[in-house]
């Protein structure tokens, strides 16, 4: 999935967060939302499922599969979810640490992430991570100074 692409999914996850705000409760309110996280992911995943999926089954294919890209785009997907308290279970909080873990391991690690920490301390950089995740995953650019640039002579 493209960044455009993924960019597309986050402005519908915020779309369906908005538009359930006057739903009495959470559960009601966070319901569109996890349509989306479920539907965009299993469209990365490329998985047609006859009947609709929870977040926590989705999470589970992400996490089997053996597409390194639809694992990426549904971390990074999962990451800003997780910036809305309660769209993901908290059942599923080891798992989508795993998924995280493995399929942005560069990202996290740019961005300070506790690898081998205890799960609360893993979640609570990841709940706070989505602000700065489009940055951690763009390629490293060489730090050489321009004035060195050019005097390899391999």
């Amino acid at each position: 999935m493209t960044a455009k692409v993924l960019r597309e999914a986050i402005e519908e996850l915020a779309a369906a967060v908005a538009a359930d705000q006057g739903a009495r409760s959470r559960d009601a309110r966070l319901r569109s939302a996890r349509r989306v996280v479920a539907e965009r992911c299993l469209v990365a995943l490329h998985v047609d499922a006859p009947t609709a999926v929870s977040v926590p089954e989705v999470i589970r294919l992400a996490v089997a599969s053996p597409d390194r890209e639809a694992r990426r785009t549904c971390a990074a997907l999962l990451i800003h979810a997780l910036a809305i308290r309660g769209l993901v279970p908290m059942s599923s909080a080891g798992e989508v640490c795993a998924l995280a873990e493995g399929a942005l391991q560069g990202a996290l690690s740019r961005g300070d992430y506790p690898f081998g920490g205890p799960l609360e301390d893993r979640l609570q950089v990841l709940e706070r991570l989505h602000a700065r995740l489009d940055e951690l995953m763009q390629p490293m650019e060489p730090t050489f100074p321009s004035s060195i640039q050019g005097l390899y002579a391999g």
